[in-house]
């Protein structure tokens, strides 16, 4: 599998009430995801209203299927990066 960064950010309008509502949900899903092996670390950045994910799967399009799995989805603006080691690494 591949390495992806994805980076969310809320949609126009979203309030910190719409999130609250999904906070379970979305904690397990994620946490479902994480045991399958497709979802790494979460990281959010609320101040930015951005959140960082950290993805694995075979092409762009299984990480966004992936993604799209989990409640924020709805209420996320979605892009996906594929990633590569730093320049020098063994990895």
């Amino acid at each position: 599998m591949n390495s992806y960064m994805v980076v969310a950010t809320f949609k126009d309008g979203v309030t910190p009430e719409d999130i609250r509502a999904l906070i379970p949900a979305e904690q397990a899903q994620a946490k479902a995801l994480v045991q399958q092996g497709v979802l790494g670390f979460i990281k959010v950045a609320m101040p930015k209203r951005t959140v960082f994910l950290e993805a694995f799967g075979e092409d762009d399009a299984s990480v966004l299927s992936t993604i799209q799995t989990l409640p924020f989805a709805a209420i996320w603006n979605i892009e996906v990066f594929p990633t590569t080691p730093p320049a020098g690494s063994s990895v």
